[in-house]
């Protein structure tokens, strides 16, 4: 797949997560003074139009998340996302995004050590 597209998914994946829509997303842009539509972040995340590594940088700051976190490979679904799909409470979810996190961080870890033999 082409990364552009990744990039899309990513910022589409990740501003969900957040819980945002995309109006409220454009209207923290322009806190970084960058002027979009609704429509355009639409066609971001759709890959209809290419990201501009401005635009991309002040979604990093909006979303509060490292500009790396667009590149990554995307893993099938995410555990909170799983859980937010069947509606469990919000309590729930911090708790599991938590468990997610220490989880990647062991994976992480492992992968470091498995590298380092």
């Amino acid at each position: 797949m082409p990364q552009e597209y990744q990039i899309g998914k990513r910022i589409k994946a990740i501003r969900e997560d957040k819980g945002l829509s995309q109006s409220k997303v454009v209207e923290k842009l322009k806190e970084y003074d960058i002027k979009m539509s609704r429509e355009t972040l639409s066609k971001i995340e759709n890959n209809s139009r290419s990201v501009y590594a401005i635009e991309l940088k002040a979604l990093s700051k909006v979303l509060d998340v490292d500009i790396n976190d667009f590149f990554h490979e995307e893993e099938a679904e995410d555990m909170v996302t799983f859980f937010r799909k069947r509606k469990f409470s919000n309590k729930a979810l911090e708790e599991i995004s938590k468990l997610q996190e220490m989880v990647k961080v062991f994976l992480k870890h492992e992968r470091m050590y498995k590298e380092g033999r």
